[in-house]
């Protein structure tokens, strides 16, 4: 009896993959995650996205508001700042994200003093051509930033930056 089961089992997995019907919880997460509408935050169990996730597929991000937790690598300016994520499974692919803040926004200025500091950083997922990006942001990119909003596939439009000891 117990190989019918096996073999019943084996066909139906066999069907459903056939039909593209796959039930795994992984599966349902990563089609959460696609079907999300815009302006949500990427579901997580701890409510964060990895920046990760948003350099390797920054399409699936736009639009999105999400949560990350990284750390400063580069203070551009005191809106402006690079986070690279402390990945051990990243495998030495380059991960970081550029984060800028709008000149109106509430946030404080970034300094040197926040370079390899841990940051809770909550922000809208962007990709901005430099119009657009002084546009949004209200003030006009210095050259260096003009160049890292051009190579980047993703920008995150900051709305709240915090210091963690996470």
């Amino acid at each position: 009896m117990n190989i019918w089961r096996y073999r019943i089992t084996a066909v139906g997995i066999a069907l459903m993959t056939a039909y593209g019907c796959d039930n795994s919880r992984a599966n349902m997460d990563a089609e959460a995650d696609r079907t999300a509408a815009p302006g949500t935050t990427a579901p997580a169990a701890d409510g964060l996205t990895s920046l990760a996730a948003i350099a390797g597929n920054p399409d699936s991000y736009l639009g999105r508001t999400v949560t990350v937790v990284a750390d400063v690598e580069e203070v551009h300016g005191p809106l402006a700042f690079s986070l690279d994520e402390d990945a051990p499974l990243a495998g030495g692919v380059d991960n970081d994200v550029l984060v800028l803040s709008p000149k109106a926004g509430s946030l404080r200025d970034i300094d040197d003093q926040w370079l390899n500091n841990k940051v809770r950083v909550t922000g809208k997922v962007a990709k901005l051509t430099v119009v657009e990006a002084e546009r949004e942001l209200g003030w006009d990119l210095n050259p260096e930033l003009e160049v890292e909003v051009e190579r980047s596939r993703a920008v995150l439009i900051a709305t709240s930056v915090e210091r963690t000891n996470r």
